[in-house]
């Protein structure tokens, strides 16, 4: 079937409309903008985020592996083992600035192993979903290159595997978790629609999308028209990784030629104010990963991050971790430094992290029953907080 496009539909808001008693004077404070700002550390303020409820719409299982887990399956299998201890392996596949894109590339040679076997890859989606569900990511979007040893480990193994783990997990955490199929750009035609088809054949099972990584600057995303188009026309979303390595124009490419309802980082947007305004009014969703594209170089700083700019420019932006254990970061914590860094409210972030629930790649019945439980795990959050207007207090220098 056609998917139909999440475009230009207007949701209710997931935001809790509240007034709360102050406890000290019985003075009644909205919950609003009109609300003066109050600052708190960057601790209070990281509990909170700790707290919040969030959906996660971009995480690559390849870069959510926990450096305790890469020791283990390689005790386990009696392989050669990339570093002595956990605080060894974490130097060696942790990214630091000034470090580019090829050495990004290559941290993924020190485990590539664990991507060899059904068992382990099943781990990893499980602890993936474990690992945000720990911090109230109530519903995960996470995503795999299906395309790893096939000597080894076949297209549809890996996508079974990986979908085994993940629904385990969400049934023993509570949670939700959809699984999205991911394309190299270096790929030939042929292999990319390989795994196109692998993933249309699953999404009865849990595989709503298929994504394109990779090179933007060499390959193209016209290139994948056809897989696109045959993704969307048996039913799975799309999203494209642009406006990363390339400007606007990649980003157009992925919107006119793939499809694409959900651009992936789409950091450069900005530089080109008439698709900026396109993708506002069609109601393409930026899946931003602050912490990846500062230390990837394709920011110059957090300071700069463009995100809260789209946010008050009508555009619909979500926040993510890309590759959490690479970057050393929790989806708490970028909520966190987009706060301490761009000065967004507490409030701005909360209709953010809605976002994400009306970008996730659902059917209507499916994300009517994930806006509920959103919207009530919000208003139980915002009911324990004295106001929505909250900014992290700037450290004295």
């Amino acid at each position: 079937m056609q998917v139909t496009s999440q475009r230009s539909v207007s949701a209710p808001s997931l935001l809790p409309v509240q007034t709360k008693d102050r406890a000290a004077s019985g003075d009644r404070v909205e919950l609003g903008v009109a609300e003066a700002p109050g600052l708190v550390s960057r601790a209070q303020f990281h509990t909170w985020m700790q707290q919040m409820p969030k959906v996660e719409l971009h995480t690559h299982v390849e870069g959510a592996v926990r450096p305790e887990t890469v020791l283990d399956i390689a005790g386990q299998y009696d392989l050669p083992l990339p570093a002595s201890t956990v605080s060894a392996l974490k130097e060696k596949i942790g990214m630091r600035p000034g470090e580019d894109l090829l050495a990004f590339l290559k941290k993924f040679d020190h485990f590539r192993f664990v991507f060899d076997r059904p068992e382990t890859l099943s781990r990893l989606a499980y602890e993936l979903v474990e690992d945000n569900a720990q911090e109230k990511v109530g519903y995960t979007e996470l995503r795999i290159n299906p395309l790893k040893n096939r000597d080894k480990v076949g297209i549809g193994e890996v996508l079974d595997a990986t979908l085994s783990g993940m629904d385990r997990a969400c049934l023993e955490h509570g949670v939700k978790a959809r699984l999205i199929a991911s394309i190299n750009r270096s790929y030939p035609v042929e292999s990319a629609m390989e795994v196109a088809q692998a993933a249309v054949a699953r999404k009865d099972r849990g595989i709503v999308g298929l994504d394109l990584a990779g090179d933007e600057v060499h390959h193209p995303a016209s290139k994948f028209k056809e897989v696109f188009d045959y993704a969307r026309a048996n039913g799975l979303h799309v999203t494209i990784h642009a406006g990363e390595a390339m400007g606007p124009e990649s980003i157009r490419q992925a919107i006119d030629d793939c499809g694409a309802e959900r651009i992936g980082h789409g950091v450069r947007l900005g530089e080109d104010p008439a698709l900026l305004r396109r993708v506002r009014d069609e109601g393409v969703v930026l899946e931003m990963c602050p912490t990846s594209n500062a230390l990837l170089n394709v920011t110059p700083d957090l300071a700069a991050y463009p995100l809260q700019r789209y946010h008050h420019q009508g555009v619909k932006t979500t926040i993510n971790t890309d590759d959490r254990h690479i970057f050393g970061i929790t989806l708490s914590g970028e909520y966190t430094t987009l706060a301490e860094k761009t000065g967004m409210t507490l409030g701005e972030l909360q209709q953010v992290a809605a976002n994400g629930v009306e970008a996730a790649f659902l059917p209507p019945r499916d994300k009517a029953e994930l806006r509920r439980e959103f919207q009530e795990q919000m208003g139980r959050f915002s009911a324990g907080l004295p106001g929505r207007n909250y900014l992290i207090r700037p450290q004295a220098d």
